[in-house]
């Protein structure tokens, strides 16, 4: 018999949104802009930061 704990399992995926709104409202109110304005269009800044996620092994 293990002593080990097991990891704990979830059905749904937990819906940060509701947990932080206050966070989660300043921060796409700084991510937006950047995101959608500019000189580079937003599917290169997209896949841009996919890479940089993946260079960092961040799963994102």
């Amino acid at each position: 018999m293990s002593a080990e704990p097991k990891a704990a399992t979830r059905d749904e995926p937990m819906n940060m949104l509701e947990l932080a709104p206050e966070f989660f409202e300043r921060f796409f109110a700084f991510f937006r802009p950047g995101h959608q304005e500019g000189i580079v269009p937003s599917r290169i800044k997209e896949l841009a930061r996919i890479k940089i996620a993946s260079i960092n092994e961040c799963d994102t």
